[in-house]
């Protein structure tokens, strides 16, 4: 190496050890708890947006119409997929607002639906969404937590978990 190399080197490893926890963080599988869901469905879309980017997630979607804002921002690590998506109603429907978390990791969606019943969530109706998918909706109390299983026959790729958290 030369001096200039050295020097150069020497200089910019400090920087590359402080950004090493980041870009490690930014490679994990994002896994979330209900609890989690239920906050991301409180932020402000600026909040969100922030917290999500900071945990390396991507913007994909923003749709806007005067009842309604969705964003949705997606995160790919080692073959599998999640996204995020918050809605924001008006302020008349408010109660309406919630985060939808897409995942094509089974386990970590069977993890969820596992910590709705061991949290006291209690199953309500059952039912099937235009798409095709079905779903179980779990309620506790004034709470409400829904899971939607993909189509039996989900076609190319990974099929997709759904669960949708109201503020």
């Amino acid at each position: 190496m030369t001096h200039i190399t050295r020097r150069l080197f020497a200089a910019l490893a400090p920087l590359l050890l402080l950004s090493a926890p980041a870009l490690a963080f930014a490679q994990q599988q994002p896994t979330f708890t209900l609890p989690q869901l239920k906050a991301f469905a409180a932020l402000t879309p600026d909040a969100f947006r922030q917290e999500i980017k900071r945990q390396g997630f991507s913007y994909r979607d923003k749709t806007v119409t005067e009842e309604i804002s969705m964003l949705e921002y997606e995160k790919f690590v080692d073959g599998q997929t999640t996204n995020l998506m918050k809605s924001t109603y008006v302020e008349n429907r408010a109660d309406e607002n919630s985060v939808q978390l897409s995942t094509t990791d089974k386990a970590a969606f069977d993890k969820l639906v596992k910590e709705a019943r061991d949290t006291g969530y209690v199953p309500a109706e059952k039912g099937r969404i235009p798409g095709g998918e079905t779903y179980q909706q779990f309620k506790r109390k004034s709470e409400a937590v829904r899971f939607v299983y993909p189509k039996k026959d989900a076609g190319m790729g990974l099929p997709s978990y759904t669960a949708v958290v109201w503020r």
